[in-house]
């Protein structure tokens, strides 16, 4: 599975982040591949793309040994972010992964895992 790591396969505008604003790409809602995602994951979605889309600190996102960027983001945050239950993200997360936009992969102990968003809205994003 290839990554969005560069982000050098998305339009440009996508790649400035803004802070204050939260990117929803349209396909999620709209393309039939997509259409069994809850808005729930749709938005949880969001939330880690836009952690890529954000300057590398290494906190937030790093770089693995084949120089795939990959994001953190702890569940604990993201049951905040989303209101829902720790059972509940985790359960959002496995989906994402069903449909092939995250693969995720352990880190060591007390560290969040690693978060990888692949390249499959790519060919719908591209046109």
């Amino acid at each position: 599975m290839a990554y969005l790591s560069k982000l050098s396969d998305l339009d440009p505008s996508l790649m400035d982040a803004d802070s204050e604003q939260i990117y929803i790409p349209k396909v999620l809602f709209e393309h039939n591949d997509f259409k069994g995602l809850t808005y729930k994951e749709i938005l949880l979605y969001s939330f880690l793309l836009n952690r890529l889309r954000e300057p590398l600190d290494f906190i937030q996102k790093g770089y693995d040994d084949n120089e795939d960027t990959y994001v953190h983001f702890k569940v604990e945050d993201l049951c905040e972010l989303l209101n829902q239950s720790k059972t509940t993200v985790i359960s959002l997360k496995k989906r994402l992964a069903q449909y092939g936009l995250i693969e995720e992969v352990k880190a060591g102990s007390h560290q969040p895992n690693r978060i990888y968003l692949t390249d499959k809205l790519v060919p719908y994003i591209k046109g």
